[in-house]
């Protein structure tokens, strides 16, 4: 497959990259959330050992093309999967007469400058393309959406296929709201949401017994009652619980992790 590099052309893609680097799936990149967007025709999810992504009418785990990483192979690369790659990859085509409703700036055109098109930055999760065969499905604005075809040669490599290029499309629920101090937040690990910290340390409650050396959720000494998050005093520090339980920080090298006993707060 013949390679050329424009610097016209993909000049403007590549002022996108860091403002779409959020919405990124490739195994380098915090994978964001579901917006909520209805899912293409056959689309559903799954779960594999690894977590939930998604799959295609026949039950295919859907991969994400990661347009970034050709962009010095194909100055347009909706069009990058022909020869050699078709033969290993097969796009998620949009039912026949699907109008593309996003596409990617050509020469000095500034990014959602075309009227009748999406900006890729603000895209929600499911558009389509004008792609190498047709109109083609996107996720998140930036992943050609393909499934691999029988006999592939990446057929047993899960992500990171040709340099971080073809990833699995993994799912990640909207985050829950929650009522809760304004230094809990949630993080998205073992595929479901937890309660964290505002650095992302997860929180859990236990009966630590003994010499316990589990560090509390500190409470600002003013703070009142928030729902089911109370304060109580601890000697001369103030602490929250929840629903009447003690709420620790995780201080373990995985802040995901949480000692012997303890069990990890979920909203």
């Amino acid at each position: 497959m013949a390679r050329h590099f424009s610097h016209t052309l993909a000049a403007p893609l590549l002022s996108m990259l860091a403002a779409t680097s959020a919405s990124a799936q490739p195994v380098d990149f915090p994978i964001a959330p579901a917006d909520g967007t209805a899912l293409p025709p056959g689309v559903r999810i799954v779960k594999s050992k690894d977590g939930r992504v998604y799959a295609g009418p026949k039950g295919q785990v859907l991969y994400g093309m990661d347009m970034r990483t050709v962009l010095r192979w194909a100055p347009d690369p909706a069009r990058y999967c022909t020869q050699d790659c078709q033969r290993d990859w097969t796009p998620l085509l949009a039912p026949p007469g699907t109008r593309p409703n996003i596409r990617y700036p050509a020469g000095f055109e500034k990014p959602g400058e075309a009227a009748d098109t999406l900006d890729p930055r603000k895209a929600p999760d499911w558009t389509v393309i004008e792609g190498a065969q047709g109109s083609q499905w996107v996720y998140k604005g930036w992943h050609l959406v393909f499934t691999q075809r029988a006999g592939s040669r990446s057929a047993a490599a899960p992500d990171a296929i040709g340099g971080m290029t073809w990833n699995t499309l993994k799912f990640v629920p909207h985050p829950p709201a929650i009522e809760a101090p304004g230094t809990v937040a949630t993080a998205f690990f073992d595929d479901a949401y937890a309660l964290t910290d505002k650095d992302g340390r997860v929180l859990f409650t236990g009966k630590c017994n003994g010499d316990c050396s589990w560090q509390p959720l500190a409470a600002p000494m003013a703070a009142g009652a928030l729902g089911d998050w109370k304060v109580t005093l601890d000697g001369d520090r103030s602490a929250w619980t929840l629903k009447g339980r003690p709420v620790f920080v995780s201080t373990e090298a995985d802040p995901h992790a949480v000692p012997g006993g303890a069990k990890v707060l979920r909203p």
